[in-house]
């Protein structure tokens, strides 16, 4: 038998998360890549930086290993150790010329966030960019979505760090660990057996059963409709092209923020993106009822692997409201629904089944339900403590996240006291970035004036 039909030794099989966006990534416009940007106070020394990033690749074994399919038939793909792994052909350094910006930085993120990965090759990829704005520096980091998601993917980030100052080596532990989980999909079958146990529950006991399974199918329905065309009347085109704006907040604004409204920084993060947005299309001369969103919820769990996905894409309408209390009520109510949504405990029992399908049929079915989005957002917990790489302070982590056929993702990564905000947008859809992220920077102005005064 060949290497791709055999299960070998020691394989790390991909769960049915993982090989769906695998199987996705064939689509250029779907293509799950994710490109990190740490900026950096200054450079980093070279040689330190590769001695770290080589006990990286060994502390998570996926970043040297090839991702290899199997028939159809055969099981999920596995990730097998690359033998001829060379850390020369994933790291690499470049210098800006004079006057570099971090504007160049970016240019370069988004264009590695556009071309595809070898797959002969161990899939990720970084960069140490040199001369930023003078005395700065930035690491780039791109990686496929099948191998980690974006909480294990700043959790494995933070390995490359100093550590964090002023914590003890438990606290610092644990600021670099996975962000929690509500709730969890658990293993493949897990989920399974829980439908099939309440199946068998409601033969014996018809009318205490039929409730949870009847918000079980309804919370399943939700996750896997197709979502029909996007609400927004100007977001419409899609391509695999990107571009990627950013913005630096004052992380303490917004919780105070989220405290004045009862909510979370989450709370706070969709509000103000809601209100920019309805803003930018109002000033296109365009405007919209309400925007449907998708957004990835965490279920991972204690004991979960760095690697590996443990997300759910909840996807919802919000209605644009004139009011700004109402708007918060809203999106209060509606992300507080998807959290612990009956749907979430099979999660990864659908993706398995998407991810067996043949890959034309699974790229069709996982388009209908996402090419109907308006944008994606992403919030992603990181250190509290001010971090530092090789004696460098981390001055913000920008997230480029796929916009999965959405017309943008925009993504919060949290830092020390710092918000760094990331707008990724598919030209196509959007080819005035830069104005759609005026618009959402007035949208956090907006809902943090309860606290700063009016914008």
């Amino acid at each position: 038998m060949t290497e791709a039909a055999t299960t070998r030794v020691g394989a790390d099989t991909m769960s049915g998360s993982d090989a769906l966006l695998w199987t996705i990534g064939a689509d250029p416009v779907m293509r799950p890549t994710i490109v990190a940007v740490l900026v950096l106070g200054g450079p980093p020394d070279w040689d330190e930086v590769r001695s770290r990033v080589a006990r990286l690749t060994e502390l998570v074994p996926r970043l040297r290993s090839r991702a290899v399919p199997r028939p159809p038939g055969l099981g999920r793909p596995q990730f097998l150790a690359d033998q001829a792994f060379d850390l020369a052909a994933h790291l690499r350094r470049m210098r800006l010329p004079e006057h570099g910006r971090l504007r160049d930085v970016l240019d370069l993120a988004q264009t590695m966030a556009t071309t595809a990965f070898d797959p002969a090759l161990p899939l990720w990829e970084a960069v140490v960019v040199e001369e930023v704005e003078g005395s700065r520096a930035a690491v780039v980091l791109k990686v496929h979505h099948a191998l980690i998601d974006g909480v294990g993917g700043l959790s494995v980030l933070a390995h490359l760090f100093d550590g964090l100052e002023g914590a003890d080596e438990a606290t610092a532990a644990a600021a670099r660990a996975p962000g929690r989980a509500t709730s969890r999909c658990g293993l493949d079958f897990t989920g399974a057996l829980r439908i099939v146990g309440d199946g068998a529950d409601a033969l014996v006991h018809p009318f205490r059963s039929f409730g949870r399974l009847a918000a079980l199918g309804g919370s399943v329905a939700r996750l896997m409709a197709p979502s029909g065309r996007p609400l927004s009347p100007i977001m419409r085109g899609r391509s695999f092209r990107r571009h990627a704006e950013i913005l630096d907040l004052d992380l303490s604004l917004l919780h105070e923020g989220a405290h004045h409204w009862h909510g979370t920084v989450n709370d706070v993060f969709v509000v103000a993106v809601v209100r920019g947005l309805a803003r930018y299309h109002e000033q296109r001369g365009a405007p919209a009822a309400g925007f449907r969103a998708l957004m990835p919820v965490n279920v991972r769990a204690a004991g979960d692997a760095e690697s590996g996905n443990h997300f759910v894409p909840a996807r919802f309408v919000i209605p644009v409201h004139s009011d700004l209390a109402d708007t918060v009520a809203e999106v209060r109510r509606t992300a507080g629904a998807w959290k612990h949504a009956p749907g979430l405990a099979v999660s990864d029992v659908l993706a398995a089944a998407l991810s067996a399908l043949p890959s034309v049929a699974a790229r069709s079915l996982w388009s209908s339900m996402l090419l109907g989005t308006d944008f994606c957002i992403t919030n992603i917990p990181g250190p509290a403590f001010r971090a530092s790489l090789d004696g460098k302070p981390v001055e913000g982590i920008f997230a480029l996240s796929p916009p999965s056929g959405a017309a943008f993702n925009i993504s919060l990564v949290s830092c020390a006291d710092r918000a760094s905000v990331t707008i990724t947008a598919d030209v196509a859809a959007v080819p005035d970035c830069a104005k759609l992220a005026s618009c959402i920077d007035d949208g956090f102005a907006e809902v943090c004036s309860v606290v700063t005064g009016p914008p």
